[in-house]
This record gives C-alpha cells, sequence and structure tokens, in this order.
C-alpha cells in the first residue's frame, strides 16, 4: 500500500528541559488551559505512519512538514492524516491542530552556507540574521530508547536498526536555538524538514544552522532559522523552523 493509513496516537509532555512553557503553571500565565505538548514530540508522532508505509526511503529521502496551528494538551489522542499529500492532526474534538504536507520523496536541497560556527561567548537576547553557533552531541542508543519509551513510538525499526528517531533530530534544531538565544518560555511553531540519510547509532551528532529572519507574529518576538544536522559528518536534516522565541508577558 503507497498511502499511509490514518493513524491514531496520544500526546504526552516529556521531559524538556529549561523551557517552562511545558509546565502547567507557566502554561497558564500566558493563557493556556494546562502545559504544552512540545510541538517536537507532535512531529515525532506523526511521523510513524509516514515511517510504517514508507520506510527507510522516506528515513532518508523523504519530506514533512508540519505547523502547529492550535494547542495541545497531556493525555489528548489524535488523528494523524494523509491525504493527497496533505497533512492534518486533529484532537478528540474533531479540531485541527497542526496542518502541513509529506511526500515519500524529495529533490535533495542545497547545502551551501552550512558550516562550522563558533558558539557565542554569551547567550543572546535576540538572534540576529546570520549563522548560529554549531551545536555538537553525542547521539546514543540509550537516549534513543529512553526516547522511543517516551513518545510510545510502536514501531521497532528503530530499535531494531539502532536507527535515530526523526523527533530525537528535530529536537537537537531546538537545542540550537537554546545554545545560542537567552530564552524564558517559548513555542516551536513550525518545521518543514527534508531528510537526508539514516541516522544510524551510536553516532557523533553536529548541527549548523543560520538565522534568515526575525521579526513579530502578533504580540511575539518570531525566529525563522535554516538547519542542517549531520550524523558523524553525513548530513541527516535540513529543517527550516519557525519558534517565538519571546511570548509577550514573559517574566
Amino acid at each position: 500500500m503507497d498511502a499511509p493509513a490514518p493513524h491514531r496516537f496520544t500526546a504526552h509532555v516529556i521531559e524538556e528541559a529549561d523551557n517552562k512553557i511545558h509546565e502547567d503553571g507557566v502554561a497558564r500565565r500566558f493563557g493556556f488551559s494546562g502545559a504544552l505538548v512540545p510541538g517536537v514530540e507532535l512531529f515525532a508522532r506523526t511521523t510513524t505512519p509516514l515511517v510504517a508505509t514508507w520506510g527507510e526511503e522516506w528515513l532518508s529521502g523523504g519530506r514533512v512538514d508540519l505547523r502547529f496551528r492550535r494547542p495541545v494538551y497531556d493525555g489528548e489522542e489524535l488523528l494523524v492524516d494523509l491525504t493527497d499529500g496533505r497533512l492534518a492532526v486533529t484532537g478528540p474534538d474533531g479540531e485541527v491542530r497542526c496542518l502541513g504536507s509529506a511526500g515519500r520523496t524529495v529533490d535533495r536541497p542545497l547545502l551551501a552556507g552550512f558550516a562550522e560556527a563558533p558558539g557565542p561567548a554569551e547567550l543572546v537576547a535576540d538572534p540576529v540574521v546570520g549563522p548560529f553557533g554549531s551545536v555538537h552531541e553525542t547521539g546514543t542508543v540509550e537516549e534513543n530508547e529512553w526516547y522511543l519509551d517516551a513518545i510510545g513510538e510502536p514501531l521497532p525499526l528503530y530499535r531494531e536498526n539502532a536507527w535515530a528517531h526523526p523527533g530525537l533530530l528535530l529536537r537537537l534544531v531546538n537545542t540550537l536555538l537554546m545554545r545560542n538565544v537567552a530564552l524564558g518560555p517559548w513555542i516551536h511553531t513550525s518545521s518543514d524538514c527534508r531528510f537526508l540519510g539514516v541516522a544510524r547509532l551510536p553516532a557523533r551528532m553536529t548541527v549548523h544552522g543560520r538565522v534568515t529572519d526575525v521579526g513579530r507574529r502578533g504580540r511575539h518576538e518570531e525566529v525563522r532559522y535554516d538547519a542542517l544536522v549531520l550524523a558523524d559528518a553525513e548530513p541527516v536534516l535540513h529543517v527550516r523552523h519557525t519558534a517565538l522565541y519571546r511570548l509577550s508577558g514573559a517574566a
């Protein structure tokens, strides 16, 4: 079967260092009903039906973009549906929480301009257009297996092959922002991803990035940046990432 089947999953808040928007008390200060499920974890489980159908081919050369339109709270059951390339994630009330698109294959993006850049001497209050300081991490089988358990990933291929989960790769793109900008509570709002290869663990993970735009969305401060994730110096993920890095009313 070529088209991914609709897929249901339960969204959960898992450990999310330093971003207090994923805590009940802080989220309520900003007008939410409770702690927000991180966008990266919504992204992670949205990939489940895509990988179930397209497998390693998609993880090595597919695409997905996802925009987080409405809050998702801990314990909510969501439905992922892909129809004619259009991706929708709906809540139990039928309200669309995330929108986007996905494809089995995609042309390889141009990667010129991504290079090693030194980290900042201190975190900046506001990003500026230009390179982010690169991030280096050790990707381990143990961390990957913890993440698979935490998000409730049902597919066995990640454990069987020691492949890094797409959500874990996207977490590194969030880490890039956190290692360069002094953040209070913040919200990841969208990711447009091109997969370039499978990250086989253990591996030395590297993230390069560059800010492409800084501005306002409503009352909040927004940053857009491109990122390239590498595993043992081989490109595995290219992302156009958007976040509200300062929320109006943040202490």
